[in-house]
């Protein structure tokens, strides 16, 4: 009996120690937890002070604003931000991913290279990132961001070239490829082009009249299709008279239908009408205001001043529909309206500019001044 006894009040010493064990357990799970609670939630409030101070850091107006020309001249280009990576498009990130960054680095969807630019009609930023092989869609309206970079098992190789048609049916061009690839808006792939396609880099969309330009680099010519992709016809050949190329690269049409191309090797700028016909040129080879060194970006605003990015001069230079040269913007440097080796150009329809500043890996954007200045002059 007294064994037995003894059994019991061992059992009973057991069970015991387990229910101290498993207090001494819960309270230390309570406290973890606790830990972890308060160390998240100092991350995310750490976090959302830093995507506030980057956010405000790509949208604030300068003390001094930058524009162009300097002061006393009227200003005519003013410095508005930048676009580097989804949070400066005003995306929302949920907790967990926030957290996640935060522990482990942020992910890499900023951009790396860019090159062509454009813009829907519900004003999605699209830029083809040629280093990062990625097509990266800004939606700041509702605040997300998407990208195509994989389709049918595949993906983009050197993306450069970007379209949007009337159905916002997004184009892209792969110079390595050698194909032109469509999508819709949703990113689903519609269709590719390969006809006559050699190492197509600048696309341009005539809306009115249903037609995508494609710009030949190798090829020193300009294929024409239909918006289904199919092959209508081919102007320019290599030389240097007028309407011929040499390693042309960007091309854009205005609302005329007028074709403008940057014929980089010529340094010059030549004008078509939309059927491939020679109109007009202007530019040279050269180191003053007015001349190229490497022309790549073209496109024309509401006023009709034709703007060309050169990658050499690390400027923006604008001219009026003759050619006569008006005024540049930018310089060689990393701050805010410098670039280094930029590229593409696109103006939308309130007149604001975006360039790829592709070695700064952003885009820059500024705004046209001039109508603006005029009527506080009155």
């Amino acid at each position: 009996m007294q064994e037995t006894g003894g059994k019991r009040q061992e059992i009973r010493s057991e069970r015991q120690e387990a229910r101290g064990k498993r207090k001494i357990i819960l309270t230390s799970n309570f406290w973890l937890l606790t830990s972890c609670f308060l160390l998240l939630t100092s991350c995310l409030l750490f976090l959302a002070g830093c995507s506030t101070t980057l956010s405000e850091h790509n949208k604030e107006t300068p003390s001094t604003p930058i524009v162009w020309p300097l002061p006393p001249e009227p200003a005519r280009i003013g410095y508005e931000g930048m676009l580097e990576k989804p949070d400066d498009a005003g995306t929302k990130k949920g907790f967990f991913r926030r957290v996640f960054e935060f522990l482990a680095g942020e992910t890499t969807d900023r951009i790396i290279k860019p090159y062509g630019i454009a813009m829907d009609s519900t004003g999605r930023i699209l830029v083809a990132d040629t280093a990062f092989k990625r097509l990266h869609i800004f939606d700041k309206k509702d605040g997300n961001y998407t990208w195509i970079d994989e389709f049918n098992n595949r993906g983009f190789v050197s993306p450069i070239g970007i379209a949007v048609d009337n159905q916002d049916n997004i184009y892209v061009s792969d110079s390595e490829l050698n194909k032109i690839f469509a999508f819709n808006r949703k990113g689903k792939l519609l269709f590719e082009i390969e006809q006559n396609l050699q190492r197509p880099t600048g696309l341009a969309v005539n809306k009115t009249e249903g037609l995508l330009y494609a710009v030949n680099t190798l090829g020193h010519n300009i294929s024409v299709y239909n918006l289904s992709g199919k092959y209508l016809y081919v102007f320019g050949s290599r030389g240097r008279e007028n309407g011929a190329f040499n390693f042309p690269t960007d091309i854009f049409v205005d609302k005329e239908g007028f074709v403008y191309v940057t014929d980089s090797m010529n340094f010059r700028v030549q004008i078509f009408n939309k059927a491939g016909k020679f109109v007009s040129m202007f530019g040279r080879q050269g180191d003053g205001s007015g001349n190229f060194a490497r022309p790549k970006g073209v496109a024309v605003d509401r006023n009709g001043h034709i703007y060309v990015v050169d990658a050499l001069f690390d400027a923006v230079q604008i001219f009026d529909r003759e050619g006569r040269f008006l005024l540049s913007f930018g310089s060689s440097g990393q701050g805010r309206g410098n670039f280094w080796l930029p590229s593409g150009i696109f103006i939308d329809n309130e007149d604001k500019i975006y360039i790829s500043d592709s070695f700064n890996r952003r885009i820059q954007i500024f705004r046209y001044l001039g109508d603006e200045t005029i009527e506080n002059e009155k």
